[in-house]
């Protein structure tokens, strides 16, 4: 597997950003407050670090392309958990105020990644003859799945800013954006990618690398910001109201 001078800084600007951001998480001590995030961030620099390494043995002919390959894709589905995890991390510190509306939030996130999970391994199961291994079929949907899941996230962070006054300068709405901005040229790149075939493999490679650096550069400019404690911006009085009515809705349960 040959990778041009263009991948190896693509691939290096993007732990150089993610070993900032760790650092700076430390450093401003929100590992307390953003401890599933600090974990996925921890992650990404172990997994880049790691499959660099392999890749220089396979260089090396100490390793084949085959361990390379599944050590990308496992630790793929890890990282993809992961990532769904801080979704979840997000929704409950904007509204760790209201009971109900958090514990709402944990059913439909455990149901939606049950179901993710499950949709996942029949795909990868039962999809029809094709050189594409089953551990890639079910990694890729679990990813655009999560992808999804993350844009909407983003949408919706929006509208409550807009709403119930979340300061767009809240580190939770930079670690969404920051998600977001990914997530979204991932989904693009993988609708083309998937109507002009294999060809486009490379570019897509590189798009998607080059996006997630992006996205970790906005955390890193979140993070170094002189942002103020989040506590509390959602005040609004309706909010108050869909919580409690959601409160009553699910003693009834």
């Amino acid at each position: 597997m040959s990778l041009s001078a263009t991948d190896y800084l693509l691939w290096a600007a993007s732990a150089v950003l993610l070993v900032l951001t760790g650092g700076l998480l430390l450093k401003r001590r929100f590992v307390c407050e953003l401890p599933v995030f600090f974990a996925y961030v921890a992650f990404q620099v172990v997994q880049t670090a790691g499959l660099f390494a392999i890749h220089v043995l396979q260089l090396q002919h100490r390793m084949s392309y085959s361990d390379y390959f599944y050590a990308y894709w496992t630790s793929e589905a890890v990282g993809i958990a992961l990532g769904l995890a801080v979704i979840y991390e997000v929704y409950c510190k904007v509204f760790r105020n209201y009971d109900a509306l958090r514990q709402f939030g944990g059913i439909v996130f455990g149901g939606a990644a049950v179901v993710l999970l499950v949709v996942a391994v029949v795909t990868a199961a039962t999809a029809p003859g094709t050189d594409t291994p089953g551990i890639v079929r079910a990694v890729l949907l679990l990813e655009r799945s999560v992808r999804v899941m993350q844009c909407g996230l983003l949408a919706f962070l929006f509208v409550v800013s807009f709403f119930f006054g979340l300061p767009w300068r809240s580190r939770l709405f930079g670690i969404a954006f920051g998600f977001g901005v990914f997530a979204t040229v991932e989904l693009a790149a993988v609708a083309v990618r998937s109507q002009i075939g294999t060809v486009a493999a490379t570019a897509y490679s590189r798009v998607g690398t080059a996006a997630y650096g992006c996205g970790v550069l906005i955390w890193a400019c979140y993070l170094l910001a002189p942002i103020k404690q989040y506590a509390s911006v959602i005040s609004h009085n309706d909010l108050e109201k869909w919580n409690q009515a959601l409160l009553g809705m699910l003693e009834q349960r």
